[in-house]
């Protein structure tokens, strides 16, 4: 497995840790390794649930666009298109898993970032997470399922605001929209973590895969429909990403100044 992905099963609960806290956990290809391997072994029976964590000061601040610029740049159109794959099989993987997803989110958690955090069933944040939507800042599409999760949790108004606007949402506001079900000190971030995987690890596997279920059906998925849905996000970004305003944001973003959209 990659050492930009960390995994581990204790006491029959698994942790996916992203594990480049230099980049803030910043998504790249050279995780799809780890990620693909550590979901698979999720799945297996005795694991009751998944925790997604980050390493460091933040959860990830979504996908690492020096890698991504350089890629548009070089024309790697088939490598780009290769990470917004992982990022469907992701979403889909999580959303679909049958037993409870829950991602602790501590810091940066913004574009591809959040969207993975939405694809969880229950987030814990703690008091100094920031979620954005961050997108539309470097004029890109939201993917890994982030357009998706995002209303499946809240009205579609809200849903428009956060992606067209791409601000930070501190954890309080956060809490009050749903985008977390609890925010919790940083100091004592871990404790909380540890009673809810010992209430998951003693909980009946049978009825949080049936409830699981549920959950997809009464949002209005099948697997099926929610990878066609997927796979129109991607291709929204698949244009987006070869935009003038797409090359002019991320070389904004990289030089730190305003973008100059058309």
């Amino acid at each position: 497995m990659s050492d930009a992905i960390r995994f581990e099963v204790r006491d029959r609960i698994a942790t996916l840790t992203l594990n480049r806290p230099d980049k803030l956990n910043a998504l790249v290809p050279e995780m799809e390794a780890g990620l693909r391997a550590g979901l698979a072994r999720a799945a297996e029976p005795d694991v009751k649930a998944l925790f997604l964590r980050g390493e460091g000061r933040g959860f990830c601040a979504g996908g690492d666009l020096a890698w991504i610029r350089k890629a548009v740049l070089e024309e790697r159109w088939d490598d780009l298109h290769a990470l917004l794959k992982l990022g469907a099989d992701v979403a889909h993987t999580l959303a679909t898993l049958p037993k409870p997803v829950i991602a602790v989110v501590q810091g940066p958690c913004a574009g591809a970032g959040l969207s993975l955090a939405l694809s969880a069933d229950l987030r814990i944040g703690t008091r100094d997470a920031k979620h954005s939507m961050a997108f539309v800042k470097v004029a890109l599409h939201p993917d890994w399922g982030g357009s998706v999760m995002l209303q499946r949790l809240v009205n579609p108004a809200l849903a428009a605001e956060l992606m067209f606007g791409g601000e930070a949402v501190d954890a309080q506001r956060a809490l009050a929209l749903g985008l977390v079900n609890q925010v919790v000190d940083p100091e004592v971030l871990e404790d909380v973590v540890k009673v809810t995987a010992q209430r998951f690890a003693h909980g009946p596997a049978g009825a949080f895969a049936r409830i699981k279920q549920t959950l997809l059906r009464n949002s209005g998925f099948t697997p099926e429909l929610l990878r066609q849905r997927l796979e129109a996000e991607g291709e929204q970004m698949r244009q987006a990403i070869r935009t003038p305003d797409a090359a002019e944001g991320m070389q904004a973003f990289l030089e730190k100044r305003p973008p100059r959209f058309a």
